[in-house]
This record gives structure tokens, sequence and C-alpha cells, in this order.
């Protein structure tokens, strides 16, 4: 199915002109890949390689309120944290937010991640870092393809390889008998010390 809306480069792509719109239920389609990154300064947070992702909102105008219920699908290619190699993961989240009109910014108390403000005056709302920011949130922060997938041979055998030998010499290393550090003793006496009666 072809996307109802693809990303230009372009913020506008992102506003929805709510004024005049009915009191009911209105659905919106994005598909996005890296180029929607351009217009953000921190896209290196997401530290991904590619993706394709596409979103389903629905936008439920109410007398007092708008509902955005934000459906997130599709896959983002990353390296894995273990043997660095790069594969596809899926990305399945679903995110709510209200929109409100107030007439002046709300107090700090009031501010909530879920809630979005607008002055009375405003006919639309861009929804573009709303997107960017779900999206950060469904890309994983542990990155391990081969337990998020269940299937061991997407690794870089060789790499992990080289990993477990590292490691081992690490530990064995780590199990050399070595005098203890004087200092440590200077302090346990001085705790043994404060420590009685």
């Amino acid at each position: 199915m072809k996307p109802q809306h693809e990303y230009n480069n372009r913020l506008e792509d992102f506003t929805i002109e709510f004024l005049g719109l009915q009191q009911e239920r209105y659905s919106f389609a994005y598909y996005l890949n890296n180029s929607f990154l351009t217009v953000f300064d921190f896209s290196a947070e997401l530290a991904c390689n590619d993706f394709d992702i596409h979103i389903q909102l629905e936008f439920t105008k109410k007398s007092n309120l708008f509902i955005l219920d934000f459906t997130f699908g599709g896959s983002v290619n990353v390296d894995c944290d273990r043997c660095l190699v790069q594969a596809n993961l899926p990305v399945k989240n679903t995110y709510q937010v209200f929109v409100k009109t107030m007439g002046a910014a709300p107090e700090r108390a009031y501010q909530d991640l879920d809630i979005v403000y607008l002055k009375p005056e405003d006919t639309n709302i861009n929804i573009a870092q709303l997107i960017y920011e779900f999206l950060s949130l469904s890309i994983p922060v542990k990155r391990i393809p081969c337990i998020t997938l269940k299937d061991k041979t997407i690794c870089d055998q060789v790499v992990l390889s080289k990993w477990q030998e590292v490691n081992a010499a690490d530990t064995s290393a780590g199990n050399k008998t070595s005098e203890p550090d004087p200092r440590w003793a200077a302090l346990q006496k001085l705790k043994d010390k404060l420590n009685k009666p």
C-alpha cells in the first residue's frame, strides 16, 4: 500500500490544520526514512544507519481538546553492540497525546509529557517534533539483534571470538594475586578507629 503522505524534507508536511474540522476522527499516514532527520540538529542521538517507518495517526477532534493516537511500525537498521554487524530491528509502538487550548502558557506543575498546549489563536499543529521524540523512544537502547530477533546466525562470529579472547585474557589477568593497595589498608584502619565505642 502506497503511503498517503511521504516526507519531503519539509516540516510543513507534518502540519495539521484543525480549524474548520468537524468533531470526529481523522486518519493520517506518514512514511519516514533517513531524510526525516535532516531537519533536526540532534539526529545523532538516534544512532542508526537507516530506518523505514510507517506512522498511522488517528486525530480525534472534540469540543475542548484533540486526541492524537500514533502507531509506529517498520524497521531500523542498527549496529550490534557486541559484534558491530548491521541488522534490521523491528519497531512497533503506540503513543497517545492530548492537545488542549489555553489562554497562557501552563504553569510548570501542569506541564505533562502527554499533553500539548496551544494558544487560542492557533489554527494548526505541527507534529514533526512529537514524531521525532517518539521515534527516538521506539529505537532500542540495547542493540543486540541476535537476542532481539532470536537468531544467533546474525552475529559476526570472527568479532565475537576475538571479543571472547580479550575477555578471557582480562579475566585471567584479574585472577593473578597482587599486593593490596596500602591506601585501602590505611582507610580501613581509620574506619575501624571511628567505629570503636
